[in-house]
């Protein structure tokens, strides 16, 4: 029996509302499915939910993911774990060393795992650039500024055992995997145009229909042509300005605002007022929780990390809430004045 299987329904409940907080019940079923078929713990932090964002839902969507530590115990219960290589990094001149000393970041790191019954370790190797996370302006972000050769050497060990255990590990990812997937976009790198001149067509000489068909029948004459205009550019959808957004925050901001007020608004997202450093904006959020956590917050402050999505800026996770002083009643509305 694992140790979820042994949860009774307070406990349950105790993780719904702590660890995953704004699941669904579909989406707590799933993790309360991975948990028992991995057998790993979410109160010891080998599993847990995590919210990110899905630009093709448009909503938050959970995710399962699970600890370095929960893939070892995973592999270990398997009975056919027999160890593992020591960690190897490389820099861009691809020389192996068992320690990484340099400043700069290592560009790989390489990890092999033994089954018993294979007949060498199955090794990994995990590139730097593709799995470090990052802020929009392209510098290091999370923990990977800090201890860049351990992150990376924890991406390498996650990929070696599930290659060396895919049955048991198979869907599942790491923390340190899958912090790439909240990188900003790249911006794709401008292409030149090559224009092709192609010479002007000539037009075939014509006879009148009654010419003589004779030998000393006089040579055609070419008609001359004037070289046609290009016609005018139709104007389309994308040359319509577009509308910006209607606060003056960056893209990606972390930071404190006071509250004014929380509005709910049926089958829409939830719209939190607020002023920040950057001044007044709305706010959106699909998470209840974290529009609880607003309306508590009102005439005080709460920091949050926002990033927007189309025009409007959304909560990606609330730090911290400073108790406000005694309510003042909000401004009735009926949101037709909200700009999402």
């Amino acid at each position: 029996m694992t140790a979820l299987a042994r949860l009774d329904d307070e406990k349950r409940e105790l993780l719904a509302r702590t660890l995953c907080a704004g699941a669904s019940r579909d989406e707590m079923e799933l993790f309360f499915s991975v948990c028992d078929r991995t057998g790993l713990d979410p109160f010891a932090r080998q599993i847990y939910a995590v919210k990110r964002w899905d630009s093709r839902a448009g909503r938050e969507v959970m995710q399962t993911q699970v600890s370095i530590d929960g893939f070892r115990l995973v592999a270990q219960r398997s009975g056919e774990y027999a160890g593992q290589t020591s960690v190897a990094f490389c820099g861009t001149d691809g020389q192996w060393t068992d320690v990484w000393l340099h400043d700069e970041p290592p560009a790989a790191a390489r990890v092999g795992v033994y089954r018993k019954g294979f007949v060498e370790a199955v090794t990994a190797v995990a590139l730097f650039r593709e799995y470090a996370q990052r802020k929009k302006d392209g510098s290091l972000s999370g923990m990977w500024p800090k201890m860049p050769s351990v992150m990376i050497a924890k991406c390498a060990e996650a990929l070696a055992l599930r290659k060396a255990f895919p049955a048991e590990l198979s869907g599942l990812y790491t923390a340190e995997e899958m912090g790439q997937q909240d990188n900003p976009p790249v911006a794709p790198a401008p292409q030149s145009h090559v224009v092709a001149v192609l010479p002007a067509p000539v037009e075939a000489a014509t006879l009148p229909q009654d010419a003589p068909a004779v030998a000393d029948a006089p040579k055609p004459v070419r008609k001359a042509r004037k070289p046609q205009e290009a016609p005018a550019a139709t104007p389309t959808a994308t040359d319509a300005p577009v509308a910006g957004p209607t606060d003056a925050y960056p893209d990606e901001y972390e930071g404190a605002f006071r509250i004014h007020r929380v509005v709910r608004r049926p089958g829409r997202a939830i719209a939190i007022e607020a002023t920040g450093e950057h001044g007044a904006a709305w706010i959106a959020t699909t998470v209840k929780e974290y529009a609880d956590l607003a309306e508590e917050s009102i005439n005080g402050k709460l920091t949050m990390d926002v990033a927007r999505v189309g025009k409007a800026l959304t909560v990606m996770r609330v730090l911290r809430s400073e108790q406000p002083p005694a309510p003042e009643p909000a401004p009735v509305t009926d949101g037709s004045d909200l700009p999402f």
